[in-house]
C-alpha cells in the first residue's frame, strides 16, 4: 500500500487513517500525471518542486537541476533554430507567456 508514495521525496504517512491517507496520495498521483500529460500535449512542461527540496540544506542543488532542466527543455525545443554550421543565429527568445510565431 505505501509503495505509492515510496518515489515521492518528502510525504510521510499520518499514522492515523492510514489507508484513507495512502488512498488519497494514490488518486492525487494520478490525477496530477494526468494533468501533465495534457499540458505536454497543449505544448507545456512541467517540473515538481516539493516543498523540502527547497530547504536551506537542499536550496542549492534544486535550483540547479532547474536550471539544467530548463537549459535542456529549452534546446530541445529550439533546436530547429540552432545552425548545425555553428553560424551565430539571431534569434530572440520569447517572453514565458508569448506564443511563438
Amino acid at each position: 500500500m505505501e509503495d505509492v508514495i515510496e518515489d515521492s521525496k518528502c510525504c510521510k504517512i499520518p499514522k492515523s487513517n492510514r489507508e484513507f491517507w495512502v488512498a488519497k496520495i494514490r488518486r492525487n498521483k494520478e490525477r496530477d500525471k494526468e494533468e501533465q500529460r495534457k499540458l505536454a500535449e497543449m505544448g507545456w512542461h512541467c517540473i515538481t518542486v516539493w516543498e523540502c527540496e527547497l530547504t536551506p540544506k537542499r536550496r542549492e542543488e534544486t535550483l540547479e537541476s532547474i536550471a539544467f532542466t530548463l537549459n535542456h527543455i529549452w534546446l530541445q525545443d529550439h533546436r530547429t533554430f540552432i545552425n548545425t554550421e555553428q553560424e551565430e543565429v539571431d534569434y530572440q527568445m520569447p517572453m514565458a507567456a508569448e506564443e511563438m510565431s
